[in-house]
């Protein structure tokens, strides 16, 4: 299989898996309503977080190890630690999840069993990805999502348009991709002592991934217990929506730029030029994207969403304004990953976690909705500098072991 080819399964899949989640998106907020997608949002953010437990890192450390092996432990037993990790956190989730006072308990168990699935339909991504099957693991991608597009939908439409059938519909897509697939056996489970040097390789990656998330989705949760009523989660909701699906479509340029980074690495001063070159044009696209964006945002909530959720519209204002950092900061987190720089990054994504958590604490009783969003303005200017002055450090340490070697 050519490289274009590959390149291209994975652009196909990744616009096709996006499109499903934007139109499903749009198609339960207009049909539950501000209300209740609030309700809706407020679930799948905390069962979102706690699958980052039930990953446990085990997505990316499969895709490397498969790539090329580095730890003392056989390729082989990975997949079967990972379903047994798997298996073992949800188990204790749920089991939690039922024993607390916990709001909206029955969805959350049922959140959290689909978000389990997905995890499993993650890491037959993962090794396919390493082993270079990169065609078979898109249409791997694109069955999985179709199925439990359909399974929302059909349940919706032939039992009842509530909640539960939602979270139904995507248990039922995900166990069917997961019986039919034959291109990773899922027979063997390990669920063995955590061994520390196979956890010691993945917690840079997993610090990074539980602070990104805490980062991103926390407003929504603290929305919920801290804003004046539901309408304004489903208002904030449908407006970052459209600003994950803006950041998600630029994604396979992310992974373009890594690629390019990474083999100037060893090089300082061309990759400090390549990074700059990178960085205007991620500012020039912010440029053309944000005004637009802003001149349509209403128009655009409307026809997505309905009319039911105009008077949240200018949420998308406030929201799209965050694009003039977080756009250059897609550059900068490649940048940090392509010179190993994983451990600042890390510190970075837990920094601006904590710093957003306290911007929403503050604003969302005063501003409401508009107050997280400005808050996550704050944090990705704060990424900004951090990240950048990460790079800046790193070249000058770079040029500084070069004068002394000489």
């Amino acid at each position: 299989m050519t490289l274009v080819r590959s390149l291209s399964a994975q652009w196909l899949a990744t616009v096709y898996v996006a499109g499903v989640s934007m139109l499903m998106t749009f198609f339960l907020a207009r049909s539950f309503g501000p209300e209740t997608f609030g309700r809706y949002s407020y679930i799948i953010t905390l069962a979102a977080l706690f699958a980052i437990l039930q990953d446990g890192g085990f997505k990316t450390l499969l895709f490397r190890e498969h790539t090329s092996p580095s730890l003392p432990i056989k390729t082989e037993q990975l997949l079967p630690l990972a379903l047994g990790h798997l298996l073992s956190v949800t188990a204790m989730g749920l089991l939690i999840t039922a024993l607390l006072p916990v709001q909206d308990k029955a969805y959350l168990i049922l959140a959290i069993s689909a978000f389990g699935l997905g995890t499993a339909t993650n890491y037959i991504s993962s090794v396919l990805k390493g082993k270079g099957d990169f065609n078979r693991e898109a249409w791997w991608r694109v069955i999985a999502r179709s199925l439990t597009g359909i399974g929302v939908i059909g349940l919706l439409y032939l039992i009842s348009f509530q909640l539960n059938w939602i979270f139904l519909g995507s248990i039922a897509g995900f166990l069917l991709a997961l019986m039919f697939q034959r291109s990773v056996s899922l027979k063997n489970i390990l669920i063995v002592k955590p061994n520390s040097r196979l956890y010691r390789s993945i917690g840079a990656l997993l610090t990074i991934e539980i602070a990104t998330l805490i980062y991103f989705k926390i407003d929504i949760v603290m929305l919920k217990h801290m804003g004046e009523s539901l309408n304004d989660v489903g208002f904030y909701a449908a407006s970052s929506r459209i600003l994950e699906g803006v950041v998600l479509i630029l994604f396979p340029i992310a992974n373009v730029f890594f690629r390019e980074l990474r083999l100037h690495a060893n090089h300082p001063e061309k990759f400090v030029k390549l990074t700059g070159k990178l960085f205007s044009f991620a500012g020039a696209l912010s440029l053309c994207i944000v005004p637009l964006g802003i001149l349509l945002g209403e128009d655009i909530i409307k026809l997505c969403f309905g009319s039911d959720y105009q008077p949240g519209s200018g949420i998308i204002t406030w929201l799209l304004l965050s694009l003039f950092f977080m756009v250059p900061n897609i550059v900068l987190t490649q940048a940090a990953l392509s010179i190993d720089r994983e451990n600042h990054y890390a510190l970075g994504a837990i920094l601006a976690a904590v710093l957003n958590m306290a911007l929403n604490y503050v604003l969302i009783p005063i501003h409401g909705p508009k107050g997280a969003a400005i808050g996550t303005i704050v944090t990705e200017a704060f990424l900004l500098v951090f990240m950048g002055s990460g790079i800046v450090s790193w070249y000058m340490k770079g040029r500084k072991t070069e004068s002394d070697s000489q």
